[in-house]
């Protein structure tokens, strides 16, 4: 039970970062902590494209990661048509879950956003064309409320067995294409490093959202 005054949650909380960065883990540690200090309030938590079975977004995540029954392989996909399958999650996702949970004064916290489709399609075409990409679906995030997005960043990613040191580097300059982008558009954007310890990284993201500490 907690006996301090109760934390101000930020109603819309974004993680983002290259692959292997930390990003599912703090969105699950704070996930819990919202839990925690506001289990009456409604939440939506989620890994995009989609980690919710039946989903539209969680079918484009098992294509994209060769967990498909089927013979249809994302080998077989041209970059720009399988990045345009995760826009379609996504925006079925705010429609359908995002946008309700705000309208029921709920919480969203969100393992990746469009800025992962940008920085990913950028890795196979030029800027202007993942502008147009992302086109779409940012117009239905923004008729809702502006998200605080914390990326993180590794100077070696935790999936290195997936993300060489060379692309690595790579989409991690796309992603800082958007970050001075998104900062000039009013958007509350934070970049916090993750090469120490979990449990700093974790005092860092709540330090970062106002929020007090709990253990992980």
């Amino acid at each position: 039970m907690h006996t301090s005054p109760e934390p101000v949650l930020p109603r819309f909380v974004v993680f983002e970062g290259v692959d292997g960065s930390g990003k599912t883990t703090m969105a699950g540690a704070l996930a819990k902590y919202y839990k925690d200090f506001a289990p009456d309030t409604p939440l939506y938590v989620d890994n995009f494209p989609g980690s919710i079975p039946g989903t539209l977004g969680e079918w484009v995540y098992r294509l994209h990661h060769n967990r498909l029954t089927d013979n249809l392989s994302p080998e077989n996909i041209a970059p720009p048509a399988l990045q345009l399958l995760h826009v379609a999650a996504h925006i079925d996702t705010i429609l359908e879950r995002v946008a309700p949970t705000f309208e029921q004064h709920g919480n969203v916290i969100l393992d990746r956003y469009w800025w992962s489709t940008y920085a990913y399609s950028r890795y196979h075409m030029p800027s202007d064309e993942a502008w147009n990409l992302v086109y779409v679906e940012r117009t239905y995030w923004a008729k809702l409320l502006q998200p605080i997005v914390i990326y993180l960043t590794r100077s070696i990613s935790l999936k290195s067995d997936e993300m060489t040191p060379l692309r690595h580097t790579e989409i991690d300059g796309y992603y800082h294409e958007l970050l001075g982008i998104e900062r000039e558009a009013g958007i509350c954007v934070y970049e916090i490093n993750n090469d120490g310890s979990l449990e700093n990284l974790w005092a860092s993201v709540l330090t970062t959202l106002h929020l007090p500490y709990q253990k992980m």
